[in-house]
């Protein structure tokens, strides 16, 4: 038995180590030539080697069938339809991207509120279908011809191609709507809650209020996430800076197409403004800081309040950067740090411009200030105008903010300003005052010591008076931009109470009362309406003289267009002096111009008004015409015609200034 066993093994060996130089052997007889076979004749043998299956090149295209926008939103984000323009889709990978439509089609009708939506796709091979109804045709040809049929990879013409459409059709059902909405507090605004406390009351029913996805509303996904996001943020903008959600849930019933809402919110400790610390300062005084904010220590934490004291900071023309952050610390919300870091404008600077108007003619202007005068947290600014018809110099002192945000303010200034029918004007004025700077109601009440003339262009000496007076004025601003408003009003009014002193005229006492506003509009199709109304009166006895610069006129770039600046009011000598009663009013309509300048607005205009020894004796004054106003990187420019109906003749008004 073992020695069958060895001999066995030495065969295998042996046929082992003699197989590799057997192989050409074998093989020899197998890649040696063959003799061509001759053409096939009718009759002969059907049994030909199979044709060579034929590979086409291969078109596809994606066809959604929903109602609008879901078409849109599918054709957007399917896989399949981002696929369509690649050439190179293999018909394998074609059948993946059909396979994964029905679970992202549902997903982005989901987050849509279509939560029953049906989805159903269809796949149509239209050419290959064309192509084998060829074939058909094509061999029953062949046979008919010689009874051979040819059949290979060039068998199918090169203009075949299989193009494929998949349809995607969605029955997208009803949306679903929000049934409930439940709310439940955690931590310091719990715990004030149980308390009974107001404020806290008043804050969750706020939040409460202002969800942004109410009972009714349709549920999306979109719509969900960003009324999670702002609700937290009014959370942490209002006391508890540190909020967080515990915990949210949306519960969808597709079958009844309803949908849950429930939220947890932890809304952390309750903060409260703390102790103020500014870091940058060098030559300026922390109070012109602190005496600005418009909260007290202990007071509760808001982040609006924040962002108010940041700006005012920075509207005070003393620092060139601010930073206020609040230093949080969940140990301490009690006395929350305030850090604020500011970065300080020169001490001293000075600007210069050019400019032109129609009012006033050319004009020169140089302008100098010291951010804080002789140490004593005192700003001067002064101001120097050069003109063809005005002559103005100016010296302004205005405090540091005090509080109760409060400051200080002395002025005086000198005028000369000569009208188109050359009678020349010149007043000179003191005043001490007040000025109370709020987030959008700014007060000054000041007293003032003024004298003006006014003489003809033959040194007649038309008007001459001086006054002592009072004054408050009020100038709200609601408006969403103050350098160049859309939306909104922006208001003056003025009371004045004084005595006057004359020189040609008696003396007495006198009243003054001045309101002009101004309201902004966007309309439909980007037009923009601006309207304004001015309504002034001055009560004296008729024998009183009132100085001049207290009185009215109209007239010019900022009043009734269409006439002269200042030309209309009461004529004495054949001079127009100012009048005791005023009335205009204006209505414009503005729309971007179709140009590649950004800013350029071509606008129509109305305005009317009158200035009279009183209104009994006013005659409406109308204006009208067409302009351009542009808001360029160096300055503002402005270009109106208007036609006067009172004078008949059409004008020119114009005003452009460029800061250096």
């Amino acid at each position: 038995m073992s020695l069958s066993w060895a001999r066995c093994l030495a065969v295998s060996r042996a046929w082992l180590l003699a197989w590799p130089l057997a192989c050409p052997l074998v093989a020899w007889p197998q890649v040696a030539p063959v003799a061509p076979v001759a053409p096939a004749v009718a009759g002969a043998s059907a049994a030909a080697a199979p044709p060579r299956a034929v590979r086409l090149p291969m078109n596809w295209r994606l066809v959604v069938d929903a109602p609008s926008p879901l078409d849109s939103l599918l054709e957007a984000n399917l896989d399949l339809a981002r696929f369509q323009q690649d050439a190179n889709v293999s018909r394998g990978e074609l059948r993946r991207l059909v396979a994964a439509v029905p679970e992202q089609a549902r997903s982005l009708l989901d987050a849509e509120g279509y939560f029953a939506a049906q989805v159903r796709i269809r796949v149509q091979d239209e050419v290959a279908d064309k192509v084998t109804n060829r074939r058909e045709t094509d061999k029953a040809d062949a046979a008919d011809s010689d009874g051979t049929l040819a059949v290979g990879a060039d068998s199918a013409p090169a203009a075949d191609r299989q193009e494929v459409t998949v349809t995607v059709t969605v029955e997208p059902g009803p949306r679903t709507e929000v049934s409930r909405v439940q709310f439940v507090f955690e931590g310091g605004l719990d715990q004030r809650l149980s308390d009974g406390d107001a404020v806290a009351q008043a804050l969750a029913d706020q939040l409460s209020a202002k969800w942004a996805l109410p009972e009714g509303e349709v549920f999306r996904q979109a719509d969900w996430s960003s009324a999670k996001t702002d609700t937290l943020a009014r959370l942490r903008a209002d006391t508890y800076p540190l909020a967080s959600w515990s915990g949210t849930a949306a519960t969808v019933d597709a079958t009844a197409h309803t949908a849950s809402l429930f939220l947890v919110a932890d809304s952390g400790p309750a903060f409260a403004f703390g102790p103020i610390q500014v870091e940058g300062l060098q030559r300026q005084p922390a109070s012109a800081i602190a005496n600005l904010a418009p909260f007290k220590q202990g007071g509760p934490y808001r982040e609006r309040q924040l962002l108010d004291w940041q700006e005012r900071i920075q509207k005070l023309g003393l620092f060139d950067s601010v930073f206020v952050s609040p230093a949080l610390d969940a140990s301490h919300p009690e006395a929350t740090s305030l850090v604020v870091q500011v970065r300080e404008l020169p001490l001293q600077s000075a600007t210069a411009g050019i400019g032109i108007s129609s009012d006033n003619g050319p004009r020169l202007s140089l302008e100098h200030l010291h951010r804080n005068a002789f140490g004593l947290d005192w700003q001067a600014k002064t101001k120097v105008q050069l003109g063809a018809r005005l002559q103005d110099a100016q010296l302004d002192f205005t405090s540091h903010p005090w509080e109760g945000h409060k400051r200080g303010l002395v002025s005086a200034q000198t005028t000369g300003l000569t009208d188109s029918d050359n009678a020349v004007t010149h007043s000179q004025r003191l005043r001490v005052g007040l000025l109370r700077e709020g987030e959008r109601l700014e007060r000054s009440d000041y007293v003032e010591l003024q004298h003006a003339s006014v003489r003809s262009a033959t040194d007649v000496l038309v008007s001459n008076a001086t006054a002592l007076s009072a004054t408050t004025q009020w100038i709200f601003r609601d408006v969403d931009n103050r350098l160049l408003p859309t939306r909104g009003t922006a208001s003056m009014a003025q009371l004045t109470f004084g005595r006057t002193y004359s020189a040609l005229d008696q003396d007495g006492f006198f009243g003054r009362a001045h309101t002009r506003l101004t309201g902004y509009l966007p309309l439909p199709l980007a037009w923009q309406l601006t309207a304004r109304g001015e309504v002034g009166q001055v009560l004296a006895n008729e024998s009183v003289s009132v100085p001049d610069t207290l009185l009215f006129r109209a007239g010019g770039d900022d009043s009734v267009r269409g006439y002269a600046y200042r030309s209309l009011g009461v004529e004495i000598a054949g001079v127009t002096t100012g009048a005791r009663s005023v009335a205009t009013a204006s209505l414009e309509l503005a729309h971007a111009l179709p140009v590649r300048v950004p800013g350029l607005q071509g606008a129509i205009f109305a305005d009317v008004g009158d200035a009279a020894d009183r209104f009994s004796k006013m005659s409406a004054k109308r204006g009208y015409g067409f302009g351009v106003r542009w808001r360029s990187p160096v300055g503002p420019f402005r270009l109106d015609v208007a036609y006067g109906e009172a004078v008949q003749q059409w004008r020119l008004h114009f005003s452009v200034g460029v800061s250096l």
